[in-house]
């Protein structure tokens, strides 16, 4: 393609832009606008909350793997405990 072709196709392009009217926006829009990003504001869960929820998680999760890997210490609380065998014999 020569510039020539590519200067006139640009020209075509921005005469369309020419033809362009504009339009004037309803005059309750800026309302409607703030109105819903008022609505999403109140609808984000505070930061404090979500940091609040991980921590308590993370306490929760520790506290499992260390109550799991002490699981050998509760084994050996077994053999403290005397079991009896009550079974009759038939003679």
């Amino acid at each position: 393609m020569s510039s020539k072709t590519s200067n006139q196709q640009m020209e075509n392009s921005l005469e369309l832009l020419n033809s362009i009217r504009t339009v004037t926006p309803p005059k309750d829009l800026l309302l409607k606008i703030e109105r819903k990003i008022e609505n999403n504001k109140q609808n984000v869960i505070p930061l404090r909350w979500v940091k609040a929820a991980a921590a308590i998680f993370i306490c929760v999760f520790f506290t499992e793997v260390y109550l799991l890997s002490n699981k050998t210490q509760a084994d050996d609380l077994s053999e403290l405990i005397v079991t009896v065998d009550y079974t009759l014999y038939n003679e």
